[in-house]
């Protein structure tokens, strides 16, 4: 199922997108579409980022965290 929706843009925007659709030869509801899931997804990652952040911040890396780990990483000479 899908809905119809009215988005106004700028004149400007709109000849920036007719131009690089025209070169792709998509529909402007199919470039609309991709825009908005980009979007989406975009603000998807920012949100999984914060809450690394949070994480990291509540539960903070030891100093000793990763010793065992990147000692097993060294190359031998």
């Amino acid at each position: 199922m899908s809905t119809s929706t009215t988005v106004r843009l700028s004149d400007d925007l709109l000849k920036q997108i007719d131009r690089e659709r025209a070169r792709s030869k998509l529909p402007r509801a199919r470039v609309i579409h991709q825009a908005l899931e980009l979007w989406l997804e975009r603000r998807r990652q920012e949100r999984a980022i914060r809450q690394d952040q949070r994480g990291y911040v509540e539960h903070p890396v030891q100093d000793d965290e990763f010793g065992p780990v990147l000692g097993a990483q060294a190359w031998p000479k």
